[in-house]
């Protein structure tokens, strides 16, 4: 709930910025799902708050599926203004795979190696039209989670990524 709605703002965010520097770039949010065999209830109750809540489904467009058993909407997905808002997926994703438009990085998992961790990172470090914008937060790449304990190798990170944690209190 939380945290879907924040990076779901961000997306939004990043959209209005993109408007207002004349670019057509529809910013996309990727959903990485824990990769737990036969585990299809978390990926069906991602798609229902997804369709309930925010409008966001298959069969309006705004939502792409990259799983093993179930690949929707990705003809159109790498391009910059493709109708894709978001996109859930486990790991296929991780290796060859370029997509500069996406910049948001919801993580429902944890990540077993680093090698993998900085992969996925990768994949919303890209610059969607190579190059800078006048707006910063249209060159910084963002991850949420509702992992407690979470890090980026240092020798890899180095200067690049900075972790911002945020609590609820009562």
């Amino acid at each position: 709930g939380f945290v879907l709605q924040t990076a779901l703002n961000k997306r939004e965010e990043l959209s209005q910025q993109y408007s207002k520097e004349n670019s057509n770039v529809n910013p996309l949010l990727l959903i990485q799902l824990p990769d737990k065999r036969g585990d299809t209830d978390l990926v069906k109750k991602t798609i229902d708050i997804l369709k309930d809540k925010h409008s966001i489904t298959t069969d309006n467009g705004r939502l792409a599926i990259y799983l093993s058993e179930n690949k929707e909407n990705l003809a159109t997905i790498k391009k910059n203004d493709s109708e894709v808002e978001v996109m859930l997926f486990k790991q296929a994703i991780t290796i060859g795979w370029d997509c500069p438009r996406a910049s948001i990085l919801l993580l429902f998992r944890d990540w077993n190696s680093i090698i993998f961790s900085i992969q996925t990172v990768g994949r919303i470090m890209r610059m969607a039209e190579q190059k800078h914008y006048e707006n910063d937060i249209l060159n910084i790449g963002y991850i949420y989670t509702d992992l407690s304990d979470i890090s980026v190798h240092q020798d890899i990170a180095g200067g690049f990524v900075t972790i911002n944690n945020s609590r609820r209190n009562n």
